[in-house]
């Protein structure tokens, strides 16, 4: 299964999680900007 680094930003600070490909529609909130990178 495919990983993925999915960055935001919270303030001041840069947020990240590796999370797999099935979770990532659970982690995405809709007044946030993400950047989502597949890990190969």
């Amino acid at each position: 299964m495919l990983d993925y680094l999915v960055t935001w930003v919270e303030g001041d600070e840069v947020e990240y999680r590796i999370i797999p490909a099935d979770e990532l529609a659970e982690l995405v909130e809709a007044d946030k900007r993400y950047i989502v990178v597949p890990l190969h």
